[in-house]
């Protein structure tokens, strides 16, 4: 582990100065983890481990595009779904927005905030951000209701959990796959610095799980991955990814309590001050 040195002390403002942290997102989306690591003084490594590949506007997509006003609840899990879809709203429809009769939902604060920032509205946010949290908020919910017509645009690779329960609740649930999270086939920064990080940050599983692919690719050592990486604190932004983690065989050091980046560079800063 890198320690803090003489020309860099850390302090109640600045608890990460001296360490170094893995940022593994997609690197069109790292600056809102990147940009508050480094104000905490965190030296970033950014190893982004898929990229986002949207969907073109074809023809079934289109087809929802004429259709949406029919839906009574559109569901949005993410940022990067709510971006893509908002280009097919804005390059597929007259309106370019979402027509006024659907109730939209986002799975937590930053989906939220990009709904906003594409000039879409969004009707429920979850008290739990995770799937499990929305289907909650959703019981009772008219626009969820037995006979409901609900969309989710979502990646290919997205949990199952959220269509699954609500056909089981009787909605009539139609899964849109608007974009895929493709594995980068290169790590860009060498295993050494990697495995000799402080802390790895986690956003999703399949950034988890991707690492831990070009990590054991590249190995010649032959010793386990946990091993390699046990002087690194893993740090989750929620129980979903901290689940993918422990089925890797990798510890969970750090946990977000609010499951947003924030909170994931919250639980960061106070477990290097607890340090």
């Amino acid at each position: 582990m890198s320690a803090s040195g003489p020309d860099t002390p850390s302090s109640p403002d600045r608890p990460l100065a001296g360490r170094t942290v893995v940022v593994t997102r997609p690197r069109e989306q790292a600056a809102s983890l990147v940009v508050p690591l480094e104000a905490l003084g965190a030296a970033v490594l950014l190893v982004p481990t898929i990229r986002v590949e949207p969907r073109p506007l074809d023809d079934d997509v289109a087809a929802v595009l004429r259709e949406l006003s029919t839906y009574q609840l559109v569901i949005f899990t993410s940022a990067n779904a709510v971006r893509v879809f908002a280009g097919y709203l804005a390059r597929g429809t007259t309106e370019a927005t979402m027509p006024p009769g659907p109730v939209v939902a986002a799975v937590g604060p930053a989906t939220a905030r990009a709904l906003e920032r594409h000039g879409l509205a969004c009707h429920l946010v979850p008290d739990e951000y995770v799937a499990e949290g929305l289907l909650d908020s959703l019981r009772g919910v008219a626009a969820a209701a037995p006979g409901a017509r609900v969309l989710i645009p979502c990646a290919r690779d997205a949990r199952d959990v959220l269509p699954e329960t609500l056909r089981g609740r009787g909605a009539i649930v139609d899964v849109l796959h608007i974009y895929d999270t493709v594995a980068v086939r290169d790590l860009g920064a060498s295993a050494a610095n990697i495995e000799a990080a402080d802390y790895a940050t986690f956003t999703s599983g399949s950034t988890a799980r991707q690492l831990a692919t070009l990590l054991d690719e590249g190995d010649t050592s032959g010793r386990p991955l946990a091993e390699r990486l046990a002087g690194v604190r893993l740090c989750s932004i929620g129980p979903v990814t901290s689940s993918v983690l422990r089925e890797l065989g990798l510890p969970v050091a750090v946990e977000a309590g609010e499951y947003t980046v924030p909170g994931l560079v919250a639980a960061i800063a106070a477990d290097a001050r607890g340090a």
